[in-house]
């Protein structure tokens, strides 16, 4: 089990992480930390680097490149 402390920093809250946490999440600073789950039920966290979510836009736009084409006109 890994405890993390949760602080007030000005308008902000932030947790956080600690070493061992990141290797297990397969995380480093500047990634994404994706929640997901309900209010008082399970939830699973995933780490997502910037490259990867800039991969998956570039796809998106690729795959829907003649739409986003014909909505310029």
């Amino acid at each position: 089990m890994i405890e993390l402390k949760i602080e007030q920093q000005g308008e902000a809250v932030k947790v956080e992480l600690t070493e061992e946490l990141l290797v297990l999440l397969g995380a480093k600073a500047g990634d994404t930390l994706v929640i997901d789950g309900e209010a008082g039920g399970p939830f699973t966290l995933a780490a997502r680097s910037t490259d990867e979510r800039f991969e998956r836009g570039r796809a998106f736009l690729e795959r829907y490149r003649s739409t986003f084409e014909a909505l310029a006109k």
